[in-house]
């Protein structure tokens, strides 16, 4: 029992192995079964547009001096005889004009003679009275249009055999045919049934071209959509991410716990009112408070400030206003750069 389903299972995993096929492969095909789709189509479309056209068309009036007319008519196909799907199909279009009023019937033959329509040896009119009494192996042979009407068009189609024939058209009228004005029109499908079969395969070929460019598409989707997918990492971010959003924040935001520091009571101090007392006194001040970790920019002068010389390279900044500025300057490269003292740096 074990055994008979594994050999089933290996035959239904061995019916579902698809080809290995790059990406660019599966375009490929699925173009081409597109292309064949429309291939066969337009085939199809042509090979009707052929069988329906008549390959054989020709006019023919009757006789007004003795009522018919007759016509010899090549039929060419498969030689099979009988009644069967390879006749070949005739139309006749038979349009009256006027009759005289003794005129009871039109007849309409189509008698199977090698000879056409010599009638030296009398047999077509042996054939036509065969035709009347049903005694013709081959029913689609004759018809009869009983008290036609003037101005009145009548379409008769007959299924024959391939082979030579002669259509007769004789309008029983008696002995007056004075005042006859019939026509007709014969149209002969030697290719309808052969181009019919070969359209019809056209059809199905194109329905598997279809299926087959169903398949190929729904690969290559398959292949673009997983290509286009997110990454696994991704998918567990996106999905953490929304459960946070889901979740909201876990409390209300902490605000101040008191009310803010109160501001400055009163004016700021007021500045100096004149220069330093004694330069040494100021460098010894500014040393003192000066870090090693300091890297005071080169300072611009500005409209109104003063730089008063206090000789040995010294300058004090006077501002516009009239106060000084409690750093001591020097000149450096055409600048007012502030001083440093440089064993605050080796400390």
């Amino acid at each position: 029992m074990t055994d008979d389903v594994s050999e089933i299972q290996e035959k239904d995993s061995d019916d579902e192995i698809i080809p290995e096929m790059s990406i660019e492969e599966r375009r490929e095909a699925l173009k081409k079964s597109r292309w064949n789709v429309f291939m066969y189509l337009g085939i199809a479309a042509i090979l009707f547009a052929f069988a329906l056209y008549p390959f054989v068309n020709t006019s023919l009036a009757v006789d007004e001096s003795i009522g018919s007319t007759d016509y010899p008519v090549q039929v060419w196909g498969l030689p099979i005889p009988g009644e069967d799907f390879t006749d070949i199909p005739v139309e006749v279009s038979i349009d009256v004009q006027s009759l005289p009023t003794s005129v009871s019937s039109i007849e309409i033959f189509m008698i199977e003679n090698s000879d056409g329509c010599d009638d030296s040896d009398g047999s077509n009119a042996l054939k036509q009275d065969e035709l009347r009494g049903g005694k013709e192996d081959h029913p689609n042979k004759y018809h009869s249009i009983s008290d036609p009407v003037e101005s009145t068009t009548y379409d008769i189609e007959f299924g024959i055999d391939p082979g030579i024939y002669c259509l007769i058209i004789s309008v029983d009228g008696g002995n007056d045919y004075s005042g006859i004005d019939v026509s007709a029109e014969l149209d002969i499908y030697p290719v309808q049934m052969p181009l019919a079969i070969i359209a019809s395969m056209c059809l199905l070929m194109s329905g598997f071209a279809f299926i087959g460019a169903q398949k190929h598409g729904k690969f290559v989707k398959n292949l673009v959509e997983t290509k286009d997918s997110d990454s696994i990492e991704d998918t567990v971010l996106s999905q953490t991410a929304a459960k946070r959003i889901q979740a909201g924040p876990s409390g209300p935001p902490t605000g101040p716990s008191g009310p803010p520091a109160p501001g400055p009571v009163g004016p700021p101090a007021p500045g100096p009112s004149g220069p330093p007392e004694t330069l040494n006194e100021v460098v010894e001040a500014q040393e003192e408070n000066q870090t090693p970790e300091e890297n005071i920019p080169p300072v611009q002068p500005e409209d109104g400030d003063v730089y008063e010389d206090q000789g040995d390279g010294w300058f004090f900044r006077k501002f516009a206003n009239g106060t000084y500025d409690q750093t001591v300057y020097t000149m450096q490269n055409g600048q007012y750069v502030p001083y440093e003292n440089p064993d605050s740096e080796s400390v």
